[in-house]
């Protein structure tokens, strides 16, 4: 018996479960193991994002900007609009 925690999902979208089932058929697996796939592929992305995220936020406690410095929202937004 696997000590692995059991995830129960109601109401998925029959197109959906069309897709994840053909996508399993083609990698030949199971359709359980192509929904663990996806959901740890996605559950890395999000993870990966986030320390993205907290990464920039640490450089960004590191580098002394002077208070008058631009925000980076208005050099983009200038930089959308020069275009």
């Amino acid at each position: 018996m696997s000590d692995m925690p059991a995830l129960h999902v109601r109401n998925v979208p029959a197109d959906v479960v069309d897709a994840l089932r053909e996508q399993a058929r083609l990698e030949g697996r199971s359709l359980n193991a192509a929904v663990v796939a996806a959901l740890v592929e996605s559950a890395r992305r999000h993870d990966g994002r986030r320390t993205v995220t907290q990464r920039l936020a640490e450089i960004a406690e590191r580098v002394a900007l002077p208070a008058d410095a631009p925000r980076p929202e208005t050099l983009i937004r200038a930089d959308r609009d020069s275009g």
